[in-house]
Formats: C-alpha cells, sequence, structure tokens
C-alpha cells in the first residue's frame, strides 16, 4: 500500500513549481490531490498531466472568502482533507523607498494572511482526520540581505505562525510544520536566473553546491506530511543544500 492512499491533499500554488512537484509526489504514493491557484488553464495542464488522481480549483488566497470555498469545495469533492500545503507565494523584492503600499500588501496577503485564513477554515477537518499542515517558507526568513524586507518578514512570520498553530492545535491532533526552501529553480527565480554572477553567489553560498529543485522540496513535504513524522511539529525544515544555516 502506497504511503498516502485514500488520503487528501490539498496544495495551493499547486500548478508549477515547488507546488506541482509537491503534487507529483503525493499522486505517486496514492493521494487523491487537490490543486489550487489563479490560472484555469495552468491548472488545467497539470491536473491532465498528472492524472485522475488529481483536482483543481481556481482560487486566490490573498481574497477572502475563496479560502471558505476552497475547503468546501476540496470536502464536496472528497469528504474529507487530510493534509494542507500552503505552497502559494510571492517573492517580491527591492528596496523599501521604492516599494508601494500596494506591493506591501500583497506580499503580505500572500504570504501570510492567506497560509493562515486557509488553516483557519480547514481546522476542523483536520482534526476530524487527525491531519496536518505544511507550509511552505524560505530560509531567507532567517537572512538578512539588502531589498528582502518585505519577503523574509512575511516569511519569518509564518514561520513563527507555523511554531505558534502547532502548539494551538496538538492538543487536537493536528500537526504543523514548515519547509523552507532555499534559491530553488522556479517560476519565482526565473528573472534572477538569467544572471550568472547572481546565481553563482548563491550557489557559493549553499553548502551542497547546487542550486534546489522542486522535487527535493517535495520530498521533504511528504517526509513531514507522512506517519512516520506523527510525533514531529512546529518544526521549520530547511530544504536549502544547507543555504544561510
Amino acid at each position: 500500500m502506497r504511503n498516502f492512499e485514500n488520503k487528501v491533499v490539498l496544495i495551493t500554488g499547486g500548478g508549477t513549481g515547488i507546488g506541482k512537484a509537491t503534487a507529483s509526489a503525493f499522486v505517486a504514493e496514492g493521494a487523491n490531490v487537490v490543486i489550487t491557484g489563479r490560472r484555469q488553464t495552468v491548472l488545467e495542464e497539470t491536473a491532465r498531466e498528472l492524472g485522475e488522481l488529481v483536482h483543481f480549483i481556481v482560487g486566490d488566497v490573498s481574497k477572502k472568502g475563496d479560502h471558505k470555498r476552497i475547503i468546501d469545495e476540496t470536502i464536496g469533492k472528497f469528504g474529507r482533507l487530510d493534509v494542507l500545503v500552503n505552497g502559494a507565494g510571492t517573492g517580491a523584492m527591492g528596496p523599501l523607498s521604492e516599494t508601494s503600499d500596494e506591493v506591501i500588501e500583497s506580499t503580505y496577503r500572500t504570504n501570510v494572511f492567506g497560509p493562515l485564513s486557509l488553516i483557519r477554515e480547514a481546522i476542523p477537518q483536520l482534526v476530524n482526520t487527525k491531519g496536518n499542515v505544511i507550509n511552505i517558507t524560505s530560509v531567507m526568513s532567517n537572512g538578512v540581505m539588502p531589498g528582502s524586507a518585505m519577503y523574509s518578514s512575511s516569511k519569518a512570520a509564518l514561520d513563527h505562525a507555523t511554531r505558534c498553530l502547532a502548539a494551538e492545535l496538538g492538543p487536537s491532533g493536528v500537526r504543523v510544520n514548515a519547509v523552507a526552501p532555499g534559491f530553488t529553480a522556479t517560476d519565482i527565480t526565473a528573472e534572477l536566473r538569467k544572471d550568472e554572477q547572481m546565481v553563482g553567489m548563491f550557489v557559493g553560498q549553499t553548502p551542497m553546491g547546487r542550486l534546489g529543485e522542486p522535487s527535493d522540496i517535495a520530498n521533504a513535504v511528504l517526509l513531514l506530511a507522512g506517519e512516520k513524522a506523527e510525533w514531529v511539529t512546529g518544526q521549520i525544515v530547511q530544504a536549502g543544500g544547507g543555504m544561510m544555516l
């Protein structure tokens, strides 16, 4: 029997990058997977590629109201929820002096408000299944780099929320952990990866000596979500090849 047979996994940002790799990994372990995102075409293509175990819901985690609808549709389709992976995120960077209120708000609505609201709506279902939450944060939550104040602080907020919610939900049998990627080859980093000097800098700061792949992060998510990690909660697990230890 595969490790997640008959389990239901909801992955935000599941159409591309880390989210897509995570969806693929759960499908390989027998899970029914719901992926969400803003772009219907992308979700349709991913669902078609990954097969009949994947269902998609168009939704925007930065918008009020979408969180409840996403959970309700997931339960309506499958009747349960075992794992919630908060993978949707934005990587806005730049000097604060050149950053608008709109960009600051958008960053926090996607990276903090979205995961917290979705967890809130999912709690009753996760209590029923003794399920768990995996938040995708970043090694930058502990990093100090010019131009990263918005992104790093939003991920630091999600890290700390992970620890607080682990304490809050633990008595109900729900685990909450996070995976913190390093510099990973995704759409978010596509522009940065065009700069060979920048890539060289990040690789030079990574003891394992390479960029991360989405599958590296997906493997860490599966490890934390599985039964063999049933005594692990409130942890921020770095999946960055040692970057910013």
